[in-house]
C-alpha cells in the first residue's frame, strides 16, 4: 500500500477495494464535479508504485501530467493510454476487416484484453477508463453497452485487477446492477438564512456544496451514505464527521493593521482581513452544531492573551466546559464571567428542569417588569464593575458574549440594549467586540444588523463547517491538527 501523509478518500471505499481482487466501481457525476481527480485519488491510496494504469478517452497523457503532476509516481507514462477518438482509431485498425467498418464486440475486447494483459504483468494492478461513456460512443456499442460492460467486468474478475469506471451522469444507469460499486458526485447548492433586510436576488444566492453519495459498496460496510468534499488545490480530500476539535499550543500572530486584530486563526484572517476594530464581529451557530465552534472561538481567545490583552468571556448557555478553568490557569488574561453572579441566576437550583426555569423567567419579563428591571439593573452594574476591575490589570480588554444567555434571561428587546452598550463600548476603546448567537434567537435578525461582520456555524454532513455572510463567502471545512485551527475552502 502506498504510504501517505492523511486519507483523503472515505475509508469505506479503500475497504472495498482490499476485501477481493478484481473489484469494479463506478463513479458517476455531471461534468465538473470530480471524478478524474476522485479516481486517481483512489489509485494513490490503493496501489503500490507504479502500478496504476490510466485509459483516457478525454485528457492527453501530457495533460493529465499537467494538471495533476503528483500522479507521476503512480501512473508512469507507459501506463497512461490516449483513448482519445484519434489514437483510439489508430490502435484499433489493425483489428479491423474493412478500413469502414464499424468496430463490432470481439474486436473491442480484444482491445481491452490487450490493456489487461498488460496490467496483469503489475501486481495489484488498477485500471481507471476515463470516460466508460465515451468509449462505448467511439466503438459504436452503446446498443451492446450492458453486455459488453458485463465481459469486461468478468475479465477483471478473473485477471483479479481492479477496475474504475467513470460515466457522466449522476443518475441511475444500465451499468449500476453490474459493477461490484457506485459512487456519485453531486454539486448541490446550500442556501443561507436571508434576513428581512436582503433583496431577493440576495435572497437567491447559494453556495455550492461538493457531495459524495456511496451508493453500493458490495460487502463494505457503509459507514454514512455521504460525505462532503473538496478539489481544494486541485486534490480530492472529503471531510469526515468530527466530533471535537483539538486545541494546540499556538504563538500569537501579530495584528493586521491599525483597526485589524488578528484572529490568531491564520485562514480565517485571509479570509476577513483580520478582526475589525470598533465593530461587532457575530458568529451565528446553527441547530446541531453543538460545542464543536467553541474551539474556535478559544484560539481567538489565547491568541489575544498571549499579547497581553484581557479577554472578557461571557459563555453561551449550556457550552461552559472543563477546559475553561485549564485555559484560565494556562492563559493569563482570560477570564470567563460566571453566570452565577447575576441576580436571577441564583433562583435556578429552586426549578427541577431548565425548561420550567426558563418558563419562570418568561412569567417574569411578562408580569414582573419591576422584578425584570432590578435584576437587569443588577445584572449591569454587576459585569461592568467585572470589567472595570480587568482594565485595572489590563490597557485593552475584548468582549465575548453569548447572546442567548442575555435573551434567556432578559427577552429580546434587553438583549439588543445590553448589545448596543457592549457596541457602544467598542467604537468608543477601539476595540474589537465578538457575540455568539443561536439559531432560534427571537432577537437574531436584529442582531444581524447590528454585525459588521457575520459568519455562520453549521454542521454538514456530520461535518463542522463555516461561511460569511457579511463579507459573503463560500463553504470552509473546520478542523484541527498540531498547529491549531485550520479552515479548507470547499472549491
Amino acid at each position: 500500500m502506498c504510504l501517505i501523509d492523511e486519507r483523503n478518500i472515505p475509508e469505506e471505499i479503500i475497504e472495498f477495494f482490499n476485501m477481493f481482487p478484481g473489484q469494479t466501481l463506478l463513479i458517476k457525476g455531471k461534468p465538473g464535479t470530480g471524478k478524474t481527480i476522485l479516481s486517481l485519488e483512489i489509485l494513490r491510496e490503493i496501489c503500490d508504485e507504479r502500478n496504476g494504469l490510466y485509459v483516457s478517452a478525454r485528457v492527453t497523457p501530457e495533460k493529465l501530467y499537467s494538471l495533476f503532476p503528483w500522479i507521476r509516481e503512480i501512473v508512469p507514462e507507459r501506463n497512461l493510454v490516449n483513448a482519445t477518438p484519434k489514437k483510439l482509431s489508430e490502435r484499433l485498425s489493425p483489428l479491423r476487416r474493412f478500413q469502414d467498418q464499424p468496430f463490432d464486440y470481439d474486436s473491442a475486447l480484444i482491445f481491452f484484453k490487450i490493456l489487461y494483459e498488460d496490467a496483469e504483468e503489475m501486481d495489484n494492478p488498477v485500471v481507471i477508463i476515463d470516460s466508460w461513456d465515451a468509449i462505448l460512443g467511439y466503438l459504436s456499442l452503446r446498443d451492446d453497452g450492458v453486455s459488453f460492460t458485463q465481459s469486461i467486468c468478468d475479465l477483471c474478475h478473473d485477471l483479479g485487477t481492479h477496475l474504475i469506471l467513470i460515466a457522466e451522469t449522476d443518475g441511475p444507469t444500465v451499468l449500476d446492477y453490474i459493477v461490484d460499486g457506485i459512487v456519485t458526485l453531486l454539486d448541490t447548492n446550500l442556501h443561507g438564512h436571508a434576513t428581512d433586510g436582503q433583496s431577493q436576488m440576495e435572497r437567491s444566492k447559494s453556495r455550492v456544496l461538493r457531495e459524495i453519495r456511496i451508493d453500493k459498496l458490495r460487502g463494505a460496510r457503509r459507514k454514512r451514505r455521504s460525505y462532503a468534499f473538496t478539489l481544494n488545490d486541485g486534490r480530492f480530500r472529503y471531510f469526515p464527521p468530527h466530533d471535537k476539535m483539538r486545541m494546540a499550543e499556538i504563538s500569537p500572530i501579530p495584528d493586521i493593521d491599525d483597526m485589524h486584530r488578528s484572529s490568531g486563526i491564520r485562514d480565517f484572517d485571509k479570509i476577513t482581513g483580520g478582526l475589525e476594530k470598533g465593530g461587532l464581529t457575530l458568529f451565528i451557530v446553527e441547530h446541531g452544531v453543538g460545542l464543536r465552534y467553541v474551539p474556535f472561538l478559544d484560539q481567538i481567545a489565547i491568541n489575544l492573551s498571549l499579547k497581553k490583552i484581557g479577554v472578557a468571556r461571557l459563555r453561551s448557555i449550556g457550552s461552559a466546559l472543563p477546559e475553561d478553568y485549564d485555559l484560565e490557569k494556562k492563559y493569563e488574561g482570560i477570564y470567563f464571567y460566571k453566570p452565577e453572579s447575576w441576580i436571577t441566576w441564583r433562583l435556578e437550583e429552586l426549578f427541577y428542569s431548565a425548561e420550567e426555569y426558563r418558563k419562570f423567567l418568561e412569567t417574569v419579563r411578562k408580569d414582573r417588569f419591576d422584578l425584570m428591571e432590578f435584576s437587569l439593573m443588577e445584572a449591569r452594574k454587576a459585569y461592568l464593575n467585572f470589567l472595570g476591575e480587568l482594565r485595572k490589570r489590563h490597557s485593552t480588554v475584548v468582549e465575548f458574549l453569548g447572546l442567548d444567555t442575555f435573551e434567556i434571561l432578559y427577552g429580546p428587546e434587553n438583549t439588543l440594549k445590553l448589545l448596543d452598550e457592549a457596541i457602544s463600548r467598542a467604537s468608543r476603546n477601539n476595540e474589537i467586540l465578538i457575540a455568539v448567537a443561536k439559531r432560534g434567537m427571537e432577537s437574531i435578525e436584529m442582531i444581524s444588523q447590528l454585525a459588521t461582520v457575520s459568519f455562520v456555524f453549521e454542521d454538514i454532513l456530520g461535518s463542522l463547517f463555516i461561511y460569511g455572510e457579511q463579507p459573503r463567502t463560500g463553504l470552509y471545512n473546520v478542523s484541527s491538527d498540531e498547529k491549531g485551527i485550520k479552515l479548507t475552502p470547499l472549491v
